[in-house]
């Protein structure tokens, strides 16, 4: 498996306080089947911009790394980062001081929690007409979704990748995502599920359930694209394996 989305560098945001607890996500990841993780940061948070974020990354990156190889933990870390779409994300990653996923024209983006339905499709447009390949991070999570799903068929059907959390799927966010999300997943237009660990404790990088329901409850081909097969096209930066959605039916 693949975790495409996980908050294990320590120091840098709200995931892994420590070395410590950097160490013990990747061993628990490792542990539930995961083999390579993308380890995404919170980035362009608003009211703090700073355009030495990419360097600092890059270090604790590489040293992340060394720590892995000394402890022997075969797990493999790909640079990464949830990009907080918000004023000049666009330019900031042109010049290199955010980070796409693996290098490629994969970017992972997330949004505030309460933002209009028309401003998610206005910046996947602008993002998709500079030549970048959206990520869509946890819509089930937006309230605008959550209302009307529809959205995510539309998104869909604009190319961007719908990447939905473990934590959504399993009810750790409330029912109401929880139901968000499985109305995705029904109707076809969801590209990723990941992690979205922020904690060896709390939201982890332990994939053993979230396995296990996607098969049961949606089949063991869905669990390959959205746990494997998927998240390894967008590292490679190639093109991701889709599904004939199901529309809506609001009548």
């Amino acid at each position: 498996m693949i975790d495409l989305h996980i908050h294990i560098l320590p120091g840098i945001d709200d995931g892994a306080q420590s070395w410590d607890d950097a160490v013990e996500m990747a061993e628990m990841a490792a542990e539930s089947g995961v083999d390579t993780v993308a380890a995404t940061v919170h980035s362009n948070l608003p009211g703090k911009p700073d355009p030495r974020e990419a360097a600092l990354y890059l270090k604790q990156l590489k040293e992340f790394r060394q720590i892995l190889e000394e402890e022997k933990i075969p797990l493999t870390v790909l640079p990464g980062m949830e990009i907080f779409a918000g004023e000049e994300f666009l330019k900031r990653l042109q010049k290199g001081q955010l980070l796409s996923l693996n290098q490629t024209r994969y970017v992972l983006m997330e949004f505030p929690m309460d933002v209009p339905a028309a401003e998610i499709y206005r910046v996947l447009f602008e993002t998709t007409e500079a030549g970048y390949l959206p990520v869509l991070a946890h819509p089930e999570r937006y309230f605008c979704v959550q209302k009307v799903p529809a959205h995510v068929y539309e998104w869909y059907q604009m190319g961007i990748v719908i990447q939905i959390n473990k934590g959504s799927i399993l009810g750790r966010f409330g029912k109401k995502v929880q139901r968000t999300a499985d109305s995705l997943l029904r109707h076809k237009i969801v590209t990723v599920a990941a992690s979205d660990a922020h904690s060896p404790y709390i939201r982890t990088p332990d994939m053993v359930e979230l396995k296990e329901v996607l098969r049961e409850n949606y089949g063991e081909s869905v669990r390959q694209r959205l746990l494997t097969e998927n998240p390894r096209r967008i590292l490679r930066g190639e093109k991701t394996l889709r599904t004939n959605p199901v529309p809506y039916d609001y009548s």
